[in-house]
């Protein structure tokens, strides 16, 4: 029985100075920089030192270079999509393409019958024609009439002279003088009937000339409509009607995609949007491992309610097609090296006016407060900046010191 006692206790001391060692030093090796960085983190040694009873544990961190490059996944989308679809009436005559066939801007594709179009546009033709010469006849007409008119108003005003010339002398009778006088105003008179009877008519024909013209131009706009072109250059993605079909207004023909140049759209972080800019470069992957440089074209002024993040757009040159719309692709955003040091999370600490950063000790042991800018999170620590190249961190024990205390081994 005491033999049972001695060994249990002496189990005991084992244990007991096993954890008291442990407590005394602990030497660890700050973890290895992240895939994005340049350089190493030395292996340094945590030393615990006691201040007034509390013992807290000092560990040295250096600094690494990192990349500040953000990765994120997007999808591709194309540049330009229309449904072509038809603005007349007829039978389709022509098809002159097959679905996923590469079109160029302008090329003919579908041919519409034009029925009785092209009489009709001769016809109105006819009718501008006449009644163009109509407008010229009506002019000629009116000079020759004004003509007329001012040569009779000239031999009535000579009559006119004459006879008041005889009454003067008492040579003639008022009678004809009076007769002089009603001659000469109603040549005056017809005069201004002439000028209203011909600007009438001058006005009807131009309003006939008007409206045949209107009739013109909408008849040839209908025989253009029974040419479909290309609108861009581009892949034919579907194909919806058929040779001898018949077809009206608003009938989708088919649906042309443009993939050059081809936009790629993802969702930027609150953190990471103000980072990037409308010219910035950008590196995208697809899953066939085909890479393209590009630029953001676009970021959203404002953030998605339920995620709270930025949507942008990068357009890079895709004149080879390979890269399709629509498939996963990673972005990569070029960014510049940064000093900066990985540190546990749980050393951060929160001063009075709300100052996130660490407690450190300086050469003098007097501990010391360095405010400090999170720049990235991994799975083993957080990436901050704002520390001297080299410094001494209070990793434990921070809570139990206050900025100014000096501390000792």
């Amino acid at each position: 029985m005491k033999k049972s006692i001695f060994i249990a206790a002496f189990i005991l001391l084992l244990v007991v100075g096993w954890i008291g060692s442990g407590q005394i030093t602990n030497v660890n090796a700050q973890d290895d920089t992240s895939e994005n960085s340049q350089g190493t983190v030395e292996a340094t040694e945590t030393v615990t030192i006691e201040d007034n009873g509390n013992k807290v544990e000092i560990q040295e961190f250096n600094f690494s270079q990192i990349d500040q490059s953000i990765e994120l996944q997007g999808q591709t989308t194309h540049n330009k999509k229309i449904d072509v679809k038809s603005e007349t009436t007829g039978n389709i005559t022509n098809i002159s393409f097959k679905r996923g066939d590469k079109v160029s801007k302008g090329d003919e594709l579908i041919k519409i019958s034009t029925e009785n179009r092209i009489e009709l546009l001769n016809s109105a033709k006819k009718d501008l024609e006449r009644l163009n010469k109509e407008l010229e006849l009506n002019e000629k007409n009116k000079i020759n009439r004004l003509s007329q008119n001012k040569e009779l108003i000239k031999l009535y005003e000579i009559e006119f002279a004459s006879a008041k010339q005889l009454i003067d002398k008492g040579l003639s009778s008022k009678s004809k003088l009076s007769l002089a006088s009603f001659n000469l105003a109603n040549a005056r008179s017809d005069q201004e009937d002439i000028l209203i009877n011909f600007e009438s008519q001058q006005s009807s024909i131009e309003a006939q000339i008007a409206n045949v013209k209107s009739q013109l131009k909408n008849i040839e706009l209908d025989i253009s409509n029974t040419q479909i072109n290309s609108p861009f250059s581009g892949i034919i993605s579907d194909k919806m009607v058929e040779e001898s079909e018949y077809i009206t207004p608003g009938n989708v023909m088919f649906t042309i995609i443009d993939l050059n140049p081809i936009k790629i759209q993802g969702y930027l972080s609150e953190f990471d949007v103000n980072k990037v800019s409308l010219g910035t470069k950008a590196v995208i992957e697809n899953t066939n491992g085909i890479k393209k440089n590009g630029v953001i074209s676009f970021i959203s002024p404002s953030a998605e309610t339920s995620t709270r993040t930025f949507e942008i757009t990068i357009e890079a040159e895709n004149a080879d097609l390979s890269f399709k719309s629509g498939i996963t692709t990673k972005i990569t955003i070029a960014g510049s090296e940064l000093k900066a040091h990985k540190i546990p999370p749980s050393i951060l600490t929160l001063q009075d006016d709300g100052t996130v950063g660490v407690k450190a000790v300086n050469d003098e042991n007097i501990v010391i407060f360095y405010p400090t800018t999170s720049v990235k999170d991994t799975i083993d620590g957080i990436w901050v900046s704002g520390l001297p190249d080299k410094v001494n961190l209070i990793v434990t024990g921070q809570e139990y010191v206050a900025v100014g205390e000096s501390v000792t081994n």
